[in-house]
């Protein structure tokens, strides 16, 4: 995986990538950086993702009004099973930029979602705090949260279950990610999702948060 920017060589980046032996190149730019992407294009990457990132600058407290028998709370190691089953049936049928490459297996696809949800709740690398929302000791909805530095953080992973969509949860996790970033000091949110996911968009702007940047994703594959 790779970041780049307009001021960077692809033929240096697919060099690197060829000296570790790696299979595949995963490349992340700015969608202003159009020049590069048409020659990553006439490189054979392909386009699999477009990400919107948006940010709040200075994050609140809320109060938060859960649905009738639902409870929020941090999540624990032991939670990390049922974390990932909540994962396998929230990102069913996702549409992300692993299952965008044809020359990717889906079901691999998926686990990768399911897997980065389960490691969320044990490995720091990865979440500094995962969320999970209850109905009845049924996991319902969870959301992983990462520092980013001393006065920011990120929401890098949420999901609500199938059976639980459409009763206002993923709202009340980005209530609960700013509590939990005002509890800890933090004052910029920051968080992302592919374009077309216009319903969490609407949700993040009701809650205060506003456009920042956006990435193409692409897929380079070194043999195939």
């Amino acid at each position: 995986k790779a970041k780049i920017n307009q001021s960077d060589s692809i033929d240096e980046l697919i060099h690197q990538a060829k000296n570790i032996n790696a299979e595949l190149l995963i490349i992340r730019l700015p969608t202003s950086a159009i020049t590069l992407a048409q020659n990553l294009e006439k490189c054979g990457a392909i386009l699999t993702d477009t990400l919107i990132y948006f940010q709040k600058k200075k994050i609140e407290k809320y109060k938060i009004n859960l649905p009738n028998s639902y409870l929020i709370q941090s999540a624990k190691a032991t939670d990390a099973e049922s974390v990932e089953r909540m994962a396998q049936d929230s990102f069913k049928d996702y549409f992300g930029h692993y299952h965008a490459d044809p020359y990717l297996n889906k079901l691999d696809s998926d686990a990768v979602y399911s897997s980065w949800a389960k490691n969320s709740c044990n490995k720091k690398e990865l979440a500094d705090e995962v969320i999970i929302i209850k109905k009845n000791n049924e996991f319902a909805a969870f959301a992983t949260l990462k520092n980013m530095t001393k006065t920011s953080f990120e929401g890098v992973l949420f999901g609500v279950s199938p059976n639980h969509q459409g009763k206002g949860l993923h709202l009340n996790l980005m209530q609960a990610s700013q509590n939990w970033g005002v509890n800890n000091q933090k004052l910029n949110f920051v968080t992302s999702t592919q374009i077309t996911n216009v319903t969490v968009q609407k949700n993040w702007c009701r809650v205060g948060m506003e456009p920042l940047n956006s990435f193409y994703t692409y897929h380079l594959w070194l043999i195939k």
